[in-house]
């Protein structure tokens, strides 16, 4: 009798077979990875990567697991469903028996490369499963005498094996994602033996055309760095910076410095637009951070029509994640975490990311905070040898200075300086606004049908502009953007913008309408008018607000030249005590009695924001002031640096205790961005049918509570959570995850609707009362 792999029959012999055959496919289909490899580490990737697919389930041939397996073979038989019930009470981890097979044979390979592969590939090597390892006297050796003191080797407190761990994780991490990866497809493909859509994704080669006729100027600075390992990129929104760098990203690749390319943004919203507007001259672009499922599958479903198979989405989702895709847009959140190896496909993740040129845009979003985690990632992107893009707008002189910190030294900040002088819009100070009705002469351009920009520091001064244009004399669409809306309304509401002020509607010569944005509408939307209302921030975020004044002009109306307008306001608040003054918030800190503290950055802008024409040099010469030197690091910034390097280290092989969830951005330890503690809560425009009614409702496991919660999900401050859950907006609803009982809080009705999304401060209904 045939030993089995699998309850559904696949016999031992054949899934080894298809690993093993997996394996060459996907090393035949990335050669550079070998090259690398063996650059690196002196190995041979491929007879490696074999021997750990020849023994990876020799582990399965175990009396008990064979039993087991035999067992749920003939259930499945009977019933028709492949369940697996007795091999779950088997008591043979088979991974951990495959160790011991190939411990009694000799062999040429380096065993502790090999043992950890295999030891690994289904996430079972880290400290919660300490107990199944020490449990059993075949494997505790393996455990005791190899694992923990391998790990040991490397201490977190002493700054030189941050550098070690890097090179350690490349050399055993390469092999155990190779045998992840050629399993999982095998797998697939063995549950899909007789379905006519392909079960896994194509391993495609990076692909890029130039879509213009003619570079632009900052286009054609390319070519004077592209062979420098790290350069810094200079230019104004509107410039074709996304093309410049994939023109970048395909030099890297065809002088075989990498075989993909990783694009990290600030947000998830521009990654989604960049991810959107990038599908036609790239050959396949993926995209992931904690909420990518939604545009991925939507795009899905617009592709289907085209061949796509349904449900390709999650398959291309799953590949993103490793960055296993030729292009891979994502944040720079996934790919810090990554770097702390809390998570089985953390090690693919890394893997990939080793193999790649990394563009990382919009670099002057990021505060003292992020920018500190972003100088550890640099550290590592160095000692891995990768090639790294990185800029901006208004990138500051002194980032130099900061990068320098991780060893990568540019040799200056390049930047197109053909179009550095024009004046790009004429700034006015509108004075001090607590209210819409502080402005209304400015507003009423708007009523009165001139296209107008308004973007607000905070989604309550966002809202309050849209209840000043609902009134019958308004005949013009008004859109509001903040990030209190759930993923598909959020989507939706990008349409209306793009619609409204995008490119299209400028080209048409009919943009048309007032669109209401916070920060988020800074980088991700497209969109442009000739007049701006906008509240005070730092000077580099306001030459991104200011990018969307006259955008389309140059493009679409060469005859007319126009200058853009930009009204400034400094927003104002009366506390409880009716005193009104300076509202700075999110720009600084809130202390708790205190209020909003204005932050040195904030109030330095409020001075060098004068009345008068800008162009591009005057808005760098001011972010340079700004920032004249590297900011010193702050405890709490030092602390959190230290974390990261300290996760680095201690889990460079291990997986540790407390491991993070799939789509979490930080762990126990450890924060990608220095914002206060979060609270999810659940919102619908149909609230009868979020959950529906009657008897508790269960989701099969976790992947299934995060597809459902995915489309309803908004993350709030916890003080506003606290206050909207005392004054009863707020619904607990218990639930259940496999076998958890779980609470949630779902958004009564009244407080969410499409137009302005989550907004606690609207009257309730008179049944709330």
């Amino acid at each position: 009798m045939e030993l089995l792999a699998k309850p559904d029959g696949t016999t031992l012999a054949a899934h080894t077979q298809h690993v093993r055959d997996e394996t060459a496919h996907v090393l035949a289909a990335r050669p550079f990875l070998i090259y690398k490899y063996a650059v690196r580490t002196g190995h041979n990737l491929l007879a490696l990567a074999d021997a750990c697919a020849r023994w990876h389930d020799e582990g399965k041939a175990h009396p008990a697991w064979q039993q087991a397996c035999r067992q749920d073979f003939e259930q499945a038989q009977q019933t028709g469903k492949v369940q697996g019930l007795h091999l779950q009470k088997s008591g043979v981890r088979h991974e951990f028996a495959s160790l011991v097979k190939m411990r009694n044979v000799r062999n040429e390979w380096p065993p502790k490369l090999t043992y950890v592969a295999v030891a690994a590939h289904h996430g079972k090597l880290g400290f919660r499963y300490q107990k199944r390892w020490a449990d059993d006297p075949a494997f505790k050796p393996f455990w005791y005498e190899q694992f923990l003191p391998l790990s040991a080797e490397l201490r977190p407190d002493r700054p030189a094996d941050f550098d070690q761990a890097i090179a350690r994780r490349y050399e055993y991490g390469g092999l155990r994602a190779v045998l992840r990866l050629a399993d999982h497809r095998a797998s697939a493909r063995e549950a899909h033996r007789s379905a006519a859509a392909p079960a896994v994704p194509q391993l495609s080669a990076f692909r890029y055309k130039f879509p213009w006729d003619t570079q632009t100027g900052v286009q054609t600075l390319i070519p004077h760095f592209w062979d420098e390992p790290f350069a810094l990129l200079r230019a104004p929104t509107g410039a074709g910076k996304t093309d410049a760098a994939l023109l970048w990203a395909r030099r890297q690749i065809t002088t075989g410095r990498a075989d993909r390319l990783v694009w990290a943004m600030p947000t998830r919203f521009t990654a989604n637009a960049l991810y959107i507007s990038t599908t036609e001259t790239l050959s396949s672009t993926g995209l992931y951070h904690s909420s990518a499922w939604f545009v991925v599958q939507q795009r899905e479903q617009e592709q289907r029509g085209q061949g796509q198979p349904a449900a390709a989405w999650k398959k291309e989702l799953d590949y993103a994640r490793l960055l296993e895709t030729p292009t891979t847009v994502t944040t720079i959140d996934q790919l810090c975490l990554a770097l702390t190896a809390t998570r089985e496909d953390h090690h693919a993740t890394f893997w990939n990311l080793a193999h790649a040129c990394v563009v990382i845009d919009e670099a002057d979003f990021y505060d003292d905070f992020t920018q500190r985690n972003m100088v550890v990632l640099l550290r590592a992107l160095r000692l891995l040898g990768v090639p790294v893009l990185l800029m901006s707008a208004t990138l500051p002189a002194s980032a130099l200075e900061l990068y320098a910190l991780s060893g990568l030294r540019a040799t200056k900040i390049w930047e197109d300086l053909t179009d550095y002088e024009r004046t790009r819009f004429r700034l006015h100070r509108a004075g001090p606004a607590e209210h819409p009705t502080d402005l209304t002469t400015l507003l009423e351009r708007g009523l009165n049908g001139e296209p107008l920009i308004i973007y607000a520091n905070t989604v309550g001064r966002a809202q309050a502009y849209w209840d000043w244009f609902q009134r019958p004399d308004m005949k013009y669409p008004v859109v509001l953007y903040h990030s209190r809306f759930t993923e598909p309304d959020k989507n939706e509401v990008e349409g209306r913008l793009l619609a409204m002020l995008g490119p299209k509607a400028w080209k048409s010569s009919n943009p048309t309408g007032v669109a209401i944005l916070t920060q988020i509408g800074e980088l991700s939307v497209n969109i442009s008018a000739d007049l701006m209302v906008a509240d005070l921030c730092p000077t580099d975020r306001l030459a991104q607000r200011a990018g969307r004044l006259s955008r389309f002009r140059d493009r679409y109306d060469k005859k007319q030249q126009v200058v853009g307008e930009l009204h400034l306001v400094t927003p104002q608040k009366t506390d409880k005590k009716g005193t009104t003054d300076f509202y700075p918030a999110p720009y600084g800190h809130y202390r708790q009695g205190q209020g909003w503290l204005s932050s040195a950055v904030l109030d330095q802008a409020g001075a060098q924001l004068t009345a008068g024409e800008y162009s591009a040099r005057r808005l760098v010469d001011l972010v340079n002031e700004l920032y004249p030197k590297v900011a010193e690091e702050t405890t709490e910034i030092w602390a959190n640096r230290r974390a990261l390097e300290t996760a680095v280290v201690a889990n460079w092989l291990l997986l540790p205790k407390a491991e993070t969830e799939q789509d979490d951005e930080e762990t126990p330890t450890w924060k990608s961005r220095d914002i206060g503690p979060q609270k999810v809560v659940y919102a619908s425009t149909n609230f009868s049918a979020l959950l529906g009614e009657g008897d508790p409702v269960v989701f099969a496991n976790s992947f299934a509570f995060r597809e459902w919660a995915l489309p309803h999900a908004i993350t709030i401050p916890v003080y506003d959570f606290r206050r909207a859950q005392e004054a009863g907006k707020l619904v607990e609803v218990g639930i259940h995850i496999s076998q958890e009982r779980e609470i949630i809080w779902t958004v009564k009705a009244d407080y969410y609707d499409s137009l302005h999304g989550l907004r606690f401060d609207k009257a309730p209904s008179p049944e709330d009362e």
